[in-house]
């Protein structure tokens, strides 16, 4: 099961993310398995996000879209900044494997009719409750979460991370992190409310925008 390591026994624990990737660039081996430790979360996350999406894309092909997001991630190591950590930052390398391995799979469905096939590609679709376009504004809507997550506090940010992204309990991020679980619950209290506020903000930017005239040139 992937897993993040614990910060007591990282090195680069307390650093930002860029320092510990551009160790593993030079060539540090410890650099490099911790990094890897931390990518150990793309197992979680793809499985994840083809349950959150409403895909219901078989086992062995969520296997291969892993080390898609591996072979995609890996050479992009040096466009990596810091500012998010480096597990919310390998999301967006799952969520875009993912969807382009299902556009493939849904390609093909329509390329071939009948037989063995058609019927694997079909169990691989998602849900037939779940409509198009309702995929559709669940992607929009992950995406968007995604965005705004990026613009809430460290502290913040790391416990929503754990508590969503990884499953982690309360108590344990208390324990890994060395906090109180009650300075947990807080932290998360504080940022689920401030992304409700910042989604809120979004839509409504987004609405004014769509409803604003259109503004043609003059003669």
């Amino acid at each position: 099961m992937a897993s993040v390591p614990s910060r007591a026994a990282d090195p680069y624990a307390g650093r930002d993310d860029s320092a510990l990737v551009r160790a593993a660039l030079a060539g540090s081996d410890p650099a490099i398995e911790a990094v890897l430790a931390r990518l150990s979360c793309i197992v979680r996350f793809v499985f994840k996000l083809n349950r959150t999406l409403g895909y219901r894309l078989p086992t062995e092909v969520l296997e291969d879209v892993v080390q898609q997001v591996y072979a995609a991630l890996w050479p992009r190591l040096r466009d990596y900044v810091g500012g998010a950590s480096l597990e919310s930052w390998a999301f967006g390398f799952c969520r875009n494997c993912l969807r382009a391995e299902a556009r493939r799979r849904a390609s093909r469905l329509r390329l071939v009719r009948g037989g063995e096939e058609a019927d694997a590609l079909a169990r691989a679709q998602p849900d037939a409750a779940d409509e198009p376009c309702e995929q559709v504004q669940r992607a929009e809507r992950l995406d968007a979460l995604h965005e705004v997550l990026q613009e809430l506090p460290d502290d913040e940010r790391e416990v929503v991370e754990l508590r969503h992204l990884h499953d982690w309990s309360f108590e344990r991020i208390a324990r890994e992190r060395g906090i109180a679980p009650s300075t947990v619950k807080d932290r998360c209290y504080r940022a689920m409310t401030r992304l409700q506020r910042l989604l809120r903000q979004r839509d409504e930017a987004i609405d004014e925008a769509g409803s604003a005239p259109a503004v043609t040139g003059g003669a």
